[in-house]
C-alpha cells in the first residue's frame, strides 16, 4: 500500500513529462533536478495540486502528505523507462509521455527560454547534468543548451532573399 496520496488520473495538459509540454518550463528546477529526484525514488507532486507561490511550507506539507497528489506524468515517464516507483505504478504511454531521460532533458534544455536559474540547482542536479550530457554524447545525441548558445556572427548567417 502506498504511503503517498494516489496520483492524479492522467498527466495534466501542462505536465512537463508530456511530449506537448511547454519546452523549458519546469518551474524552479532544471530537467536534471527532476531526474535526480526520480533516481532517488523521491516522489514528485503534480504541480497543479501544490500551491508553490503562496505556501512557503509546501515541501514539508507534501512530504507529510498534507497536500498534493503524485504526478501521473512522472510515474508514466518512469514506467516508460522501465523504472518503477516503489510506492506507485502507472501504465506505459510512449505516445504522450517522454520515453527516456535524454529525450526529456533535451526537450527542456534545448528550449530558448528556461524557467529555472542554473545557480539555484542542487549538487545532485548539477552532477546529473554532467552524467546525462556525457551519455548523450556517447550516443551521438549531444544536448545543446540553446539558452546559452552564442549567436553566429552576421557574416555567417544566411541572408533571406
Amino acid at each position: 500500500m502506498s504511503k503517498f496520496r494516489p496520483p492524479v488520473p492522467k498527466p495534466c495538459n501542462d505536465c512537463p513529462f508530456r511530449r506537448k509540454a511547454m519546452p523549458g518550463w519546469l518551474g524552479a528546477s532544471s530537467p536534471e533536478g527532476f531526474i535526480d529526484c526520480m533516481e532517488r525514488d523521491e516522489p514528485l507532486p503534480c504541480h497543479q495540486t501544490i500551491d508553490y507561490d503562496n505556501n512557503p511550507h509546501w515541501l514539508v506539507e507534501w512530504m507529510h502528505q498534507k497536500t498534493g497528489n503524485m504526478c501521473a506524468g512522472a510515474l508514466i515517464f518512469m514506467a516508460n523507462k522501465v523504472q518503477q516507483h516503489p510506492f506507485q505504478r502507472m501504465s506505459k504511454d510512449h505516445d504522450n509521455v517522454f520515453s527516456n531521460t535524454i529525450e526529456f532533458v533535451r526537450f527542456h534544455r534545448e528550449a530558448a527560454v528556461h524557467s529555472w536559474n542554473e545557480d539555484d540547482q542542487t549538487e545532485g542536479a548539477l552532477m546529473r547534468r554532467q552524467l546525462i550530457a556525457d551519455a548523450a554524447k556517447r550516443m551521438d545525441q549531444p544536448i545543446v543548451d540553446f539558452k546559452n548558445r552564442k549567436p553566429r556572427p552576421a557574416s555567417k548567417r544566411k541572408r533571406r532573399k
